[in-house]
């Protein structure tokens, strides 16, 4: 009895090993910027910071560029994001971690 006991309590707080939903809850996003310019055909950056710090490695973030016809993203990782200016214009970029998110405005001139 004692055994079945300890295995149905391990299924159940094993589902909650692999749901970080409620852990993303406690999560802050900042980018770096709010308002980041660039020439098109040049790249731009943005730095990402998560709050707790201590607790990057366990989130995946999004990125979202509003308006691809303006910038697309060249490459993004936990700790930011390299997007490309594409055509004069301006457009948004969202990070997401659950339910936190970063936005900032990207401008793309022409040189």
């Amino acid at each position: 009895m004692g055994a079945k006991i300890i295995i149905i309590f391990l299924l159940f707080s094993s589902c909650h090993l692999f749901d970080n939903t409620e852990e993303t809850q406690h999560v802050a996003v900042y980018f770096n910027e709010s308002n980041v310019s660039v020439y098109e055909g040049g790249l731009g950056s943005l730095s990402l910071r998560i709050e707790p710090p201590d607790r990057l490695s366990y989130y995946t973030v999004d990125y979202k560029i509003l308006n691809e016809e303006i910038a697309v993203i060249f490459r993004a990782d936990r700790r930011g994001v390299v997007f490309s200016g594409k055509q004069e214009g301006s457009t948004v970029i969202t990070a997401v971690i659950g339910n936190a998110e970063a936005k900032a405005v990207i401008n793309v001139f022409k040189q």
